[in-house]
């Protein structure tokens, strides 16, 4: 069994996908990495079948990230293992220590680095579960001009300085030991695009495992808001999303 491997799930985004692949060689050496290709056309899946060191898993159409994170799983075995977006790469992520953390608290069962835009502004990435009304607030940009209401703040975690427990982390990066995933199973695959991560932390919290949030690793993200695009199928999607994590919360949804 393998101590550590990372699974990135891409499509069509190749150059971006190699720089995120050349930074875990760098900073991981000793991970295996698993691409998972959701239906590329621009020569992903060309590039890297004869690319060494990396294990290429080409799926003929797009199943979405949560599909894609369990098709890399069915490859996997590790007792670690890495979630990484294609459009992210890594400035500073010591396993050892990770590993070292994982071990001494067996209750943290998920941990998250810190998240940088690529200008190095300090990316949100950590928060409170959410709820309707703090989504409210956010989603009508109501807390640009009310930053400061007491629901809202404890929605929007600012405590990024310190190793601590949170609620969820986004998924661009997430570090998931395997007791975690033999105890509550795969990503829901039902989440095509967003709220895989969220429902997953809220997995791991129902089953008594913590996420950590974990300063001292960071990564960049190209993360650009859904919502900054106008109403387009991607923002449909994220609100079916929403809607489907608060139908599994309230157990009217399974």
């Amino acid at each position: 069994m393998n101590d550590l491997s990372v699974i990135i799930i891409t499509r069509n985004r190749l150059e971006k996908l190699k720089r995120c692949i050349d930074s875990l060689k760098m900073k991981l050496s000793e991970a295996e990495i698993i691409v998972v290709d959701n239906g590329s056309n621009d020569g992903t899946v060309k590039y890297f079948k004869n690319n060494h060191g990396i294990k290429l898993i080409a799926l003929d159409s797009n199943i979405g990230v949560a599909g894609g994170r369990n098709a890399g799983l069915e490859r996997c075995s590790s007792s670690f293992t890495v979630f990484i977006d294609d459009d992210a790469w890594i400035e500073n992520l010591d396993f050892t220590k990770v590993r070292e953390y994982f071990i001494s608290h067996p209750d943290v069962g998920i941990i998250a680095p810190r998240i940088l835009y690529p200008n190095g502004d300090l990316q949100e990435s950590i928060r409170s579960f959410p709820t309707l009304s703090a989504l409210l607030w956010r989603g009508t940009g109501l807390y640009k001009l009310f930053p400061n209401v007491s629901w809202y703040r404890r929605y929007i975690n600012n405590n990024t300085s310190n190793i601590h427990s949170v609620d969820w982390a986004i998924g661009a990066c997430l570090i998931i030991r395997r007791e975690l995933i033999d105890s509550i199973g795969h990503f829901d695959k039902r989440f095509s695009l967003v709220y895989d991560d969220v429902d997953y932390c809220y997995r791991a919290r129902k089953a008594d495992y913590l996420t950590v949030y974990w300063p001292d690793a960071c990564i960049y993200h190209e993360y650009t808001r859904i919502s900054s695009k106008g109403f387009n199928i991607d923002l449909w999607r994220h609100i079916k999303s929403i809607i489907r994590f608060f139908l599994k919360k309230t157990n009217w949804l399974s």
